[in-house]
């Protein structure tokens, strides 16, 4: 199970990540925000049909 994250940049840029090694770069904290969580949903779903 991943547990994504973000971190902002002072640009106003940010980067969703997670401990497995997935990474994005996005425009805003929102758009990383919304990408950590799918990425976080992804994986979930996907353990749970294994």
């Amino acid at each position: 199970m991943c547990y994504a994250d973000i971190t902002t940049h002072a640009d106003g840029t940010a980067t969703a990540l997670c401990y497995c090694g997935w990474t994005e770069q996005h425009a805003s904290a929102d758009a990383a925000g919304a990408a950590a969580a799918a990425h976080q949903y992804a994986t979930e779903f996907d353990a749970a049909d294994h």
